[in-house]
């Protein structure tokens, strides 16, 4: 009897130990599975880019120049501080660096993430500054303004990297985010580092500024396609010598180029920068005004984008605009409803 208990014991133990085995086993695939990749990084000035060469997300290896950084990291980087460089520096932008908003922000960090975690999209900038990632060559007190760029994009043919440095540059002066402003005017941006000039127009230079009241109703709800029948139509009314010197750019921001020679400021035409400067600082108290006039308690993400906004940001335009152009008529934001 004792010898039969014995045997089920030892089996009973035997069979344990393998169970145990198997399991450490499969435990310790699965961790590695998800173990995440370690990361790479390039930094070029102020800006620092974070990728992956192997699995999901993964950049295209091809490095032209042959310095060691695959060619589309480098071509991210340098068209994120070409285009800092162009709207802050030359054309004078409000600088995110030196924004109350983002106290102690002195980098601008970037993801390269496959478009499948990023909702498909080729870019997103972050309203919110963030302690920026540990890096050998930075400090751990640095802080970073911080978009994603899509693994999928070549950024020698797609300015997605300039639209969303306006973007960060857009949310370190107003916190407005209605999408009729902050796409649009970013499309607009994207012409400092495309090429063939300012774009299509479908909307008269000439006006009426403002917009007649059935054109503003369809303005507010439009996205990027607001680019067409506003900020491009107010560019060419302002602007009609647009050619970006050598003189005013300075030799490394007019002779960037990408791995594979080809200029970073591909045409050096961009029309409308002084009004565009000047309606965003216009934003950017038009904002204060708007947080008091719909008693707001905070900026959230819901009254950032609400659609009562709307009337103070057409006014910050058009007052902007005034300042270029005297014939533009007043625009005076409607007594809300007690």
């Amino acid at each position: 009897m004792r010898s039969t208990r014995r045997r089920m014991l030892s089996r009973i133990v035997a069979l344990a130990v393998l169970l145990v085995a198997i399991v450490s086993t499969s435990l310790t695939s699965a961790q590695q599975k998800k173990k995440p990749q370690e990361k790479e990084h390039f930094v070029y000035d102020d800006v620092r880019v974070f990728y992956v060469t192997e699995g999901i997300g993964a950049v295209s290896p091809v490095d032209v120049d042959k310095n060691g950084v695959p060619d589309q990291v480098e071509n991210v980087a340098k068209q994120v501080w070409a285009a800092h460089q162009l709207f802050c520096k030359v054309l004078k932008f409000p600088d995110p660096f030196e924004s109350e908003r983002y106290q102690g922000v002195n980098c601008i960090q970037v993801s390269i993430l496959d478009r499948t975690e990023m909702s498909n999209l080729n870019g997103v900038a972050f309203s919110r500054a963030q302690r920026a990632r540990s890096i050998p060559e930075g400090n751990p007190t640095d802080r970073a303004i911080v978009m994603a760029i899509s693994s999928q994009l070549d950024p020698t043919k797609n300015v997605t990297p300039t639209h969303e440095t306006f973007h960060l540059i857009q949310y370190g002066t107003t916190y407005f985010k209605n999408s009729w402003y902050l796409e649009g005017m970013a499309r607009w941006a994207e012409h400092g580092t495309g090429k063939d000039g300012l774009g299509e127009i479908k909307y008269s230079p000439r006006g009426p500024w403002p917009q007649i009241s059935l054109h503003l109703q369809q303005l507010v709800k439009m996205k990027s396609e607001s680019e067409h029948v506003l900020w491009n139509p107010i560019a060419s009314r302002t602007d009609r010598d647009d050619f970006l010197s050598g003189k005013m750019l300075g030799e490394k921001l007019s002779t960037l180029t990408y791995a594979d020679g080809s200029l970073v400021l591909r045409d050096r035409f961009l029309q409308g920068g002084e009004v565009m400067r000047d309606i965003l600082i216009e934003l950017g108290k038009l904002d204060d005004v708007a947080f008091q006039d719909l008693k707001y308690e905070k900026w959230t993400e819901e009254n950032a984008r609400a659609l009562e906004n709307n009337p103070y940001i057409y006014k910050a335009i058009m007052d902007a605009l005034r300042k270029h152009d005297s014939k533009v008529g007043p625009f005076e934001i409607p007594q809300q409803k007690k």
